[in-house]
């Protein structure tokens, strides 16, 4: 068996241009054994969940699951995921880590061996040029000698690091010196495989060591063991989620609370490591309700209208198109959002009452036999779902025709596009959702003028005598509670700033374009407007004075306009 291994990683060498989308030397170190008849790559290269599958059969015999499983811990360095102990041992293992081309992997850390007889400190040096992060060699357990013994064949000593849990028993006199493993013992007084230090002025060859990115495998596989110490690990295609055992509630001051808090459980098991709270998908929601029925949790998702000044007021309003996200980081430490999947909220959900605080989700797992998102207060407590983060996400570009606009208070990249097609409030709205978009929204005055430039010459100008011959509708529509509100003598809203009716209230934006309540009161075309006049004006325009000069205008949603239709840039995830 030893000379078997002695000579496999001889032929992983010969190897230049392996594969970097798996593990090459577990790949390699598979063939040698059986031919590669059991390996199993993973199945989808950087973002699977699941690693690189080989069973090793050895010809030792063990009598029990235990000794076989002992055996194997010892002797595969990689994830031993099942045994089979008897005359000839198997040892179902997994690399769940990905080391580059012509880094040996053992137990979980990537090493290169340099054959070539150099000081301590020109080992260092030399490490760092074969990669900026590569260090000595660090004995990080007691078996690891041994199976560079195993692996490296033609070596006689190594300049090592190691832990004082592993030197604390070294007798030497030479205590200031450089620690080396003597493969060979003979010319140190030593048996082989010994520790020993040394003068600077030795010699020896250099083993380099880095520890590889964390991916979504090794996460998966970690979460895992988290699992059977804790509650169940629960697992899915994207990867593996744990239940904690503190119980959180949410503010809107702080979005990522639940990440942070999600972080410091998992550190000491995933060590600096950085977390999510559990983004919903119908997968997770199917796989919760089978490890507990009628459990109530909170998600990472939360409405656009959760803002603590709306909750704070005598009279709250909620708005029918209650909108959720979910907020996820980008490669640079910036923000971004998600819409929540229309698709997984439970019947006439989300319900956003006025009880100061129902504006955050929570996952209702199986409270009438299928599982779903509902709106729940944020003051509620409930256990959350982490989930390590090992995937950076961006926005990509618009789609064709639209141009985007970075909204920086909600760190979202927003899409627009102008269409010169006369049609009526409702179906400009579904000529936008052939397009995946809607009637779009603003949240400022940048984007405001950026819809005035996407307007450019497409306009009737506003005149005595001449009004909206040709506006530009945008998605915002009059609350339905707000109808029968003015007259022709009187504003179209209450005076009444309480009021789920006042001027600040009176419209709201549809279908997410822009956050509730809006943010518009100051440009419309004037102080009485929005004024409801025939009682028919319940849709929103932009129309135009002047190519420079734009403002809002509430009127009837059967008139024949151009439309600006928006959506949110796609959200890329790839791997960290």
């Amino acid at each position: 068996m030893l000379m078997k291994i002695l000579i496999i990683f001889g032929l992983l060498a010969s190897i230049a241009n392996a594969q970097v989308d798996r593990d090459w030397s577990f790949q390699r170190m598979c063939e040698f054994w059986d031919g590669g008849s059991s390996y199993r790559p993973r199945p989808n290269g950087f973002n699977s969940i699941e690693g690189d599958k080989c069973t090793f059969e050895y010809p030792v015999a063990t009598d029990s699951r235990e000794s076989a499983k002992r055996y194997c811990e010892e002797n595969v360095p990689y994830h031993i995921n099942d045994v089979t102990p008897g005359e000839r041992t198997k040892c179902s293992a997994e690399a769940t880590l990905i080391c580059k081309n012509e880094w040996i992997q053992l137990f979980g850390r990537c090493y290169k061996m340099t054959k070539e007889l150099m000081t301590r400190d020109n080992a260092v040096e030399h490490c760092k040029t074969q990669k900026d992060d590569a260090t000595i060699g660090f004995l990080h357990r007691e078996t690891l000698p041994f199976r560079i013994y195993d692996y490296f064949t033609r070596v006689s000593r190594l300049w090592i690091d190691a832990s004082e849990a592993i030197t604390k028993d070294l007798i030497d006199e030479n205590v200031n010196g450089n620690l080396l493993l003597a493969i060979d013992g003979y010319m140190y007084n030593l048996p082989n495989i010994a520790l020993t230090r040394v003068d600077s002025s030795e010699t020896a060859m250099v083993l380099c060591e880095y520890t590889p990115p964390m991916n979504r495998a090794e996460s998966n596989h970690l979460l895992k063991k988290y699992g059977e110490i804790y509650y169940p690990t629960v697992s899915t295609s994207e990867g593996a989620f744990i239940r904690t055992t503190s119980s959180l509630n949410r503010i809107d001051e702080d979005l990522f609370k639940d990440n942070r808090y999600c972080s410091r459980v998992m550190n000491p098991f995933i060590h600096n490591s950085n977390a999510r709270s559990a983004i919903p998908t119908r997968e997770f929601l199917d796989e919760v309700n089978k490890v507990q029925n009628g459990l109530i949790i909170r998600t990472a998702a939360f409405s656009k209208n959760s803002k603590k000044a709306e909750r704070m007021k005598a009279t709250c309003a909620p708005y029918t198109g209650a909108v959720h996200n979910v907020l996820l980081i980008d490669a640079d430490g910036k923000q971004l959002s998600q819409l929540v999947d229309k698709s997984l909220w439970r019947k006439d959900e989300p319900k956003e009452t006025c009880d100061a605080g129902s504006w955050s989700s929570a996952l209702v797992s199986g409270r009438d036999g299928s599982p779903g998102l509902e709106a729940m207060s944020d003051a509620r407590y409930a256990p959350i779902y982490c989930q390590n983060i090992v995937d950076t996400y961006s926005y990509g570009d618009c789609p064709d025709g639209f141009k985007p606009y970075y909204r920086k208070a909600l760190g979202q990249k927003w899409c627009h596009r102008f269409f010169p097609d006369k049609m009526t409030f409702n179906d400009a709205e579904a000529h936008c959702q052939k397009h995946d978009s809607h009637l779009t929204g603003y949240t400022d005055p940048d984007e405001f003028r950026l819809l005035n430039e996407l307007i450019g010459d497409n306009f009737t100008p506003v005149t005595p005598g001449n009004y909206h011959v040709l506006d530009t509708w945008i998605g915002s529509k009059r609350r339905p509670e707000c109808i029968k509100t003015g007259s022709a003598n009187i504003p179209g809203y209450e005076m009444d700033l309480s009021s789920p009716c006042s001027r600040v209230r009176v419209f709201e934006w549809l279908h997410g374009v822009a956050p509730n309540p809006p943010n518009f009161e100051a440009d419309w075309d004037h102080i009485r407007e929005p004024n409801f006049l025939s009682r028919q004006e319940e849709c929103q325009s932009v129309m135009k004075r002047s190519k420079e000069e734009a403002t809002l205008n509430d009127i009837a949603c059967s008139r024949p306009f151009n439309f600006i239709c928006g959506r949110e840039a796609p959200v890329v995830m790839s791997s960290a």
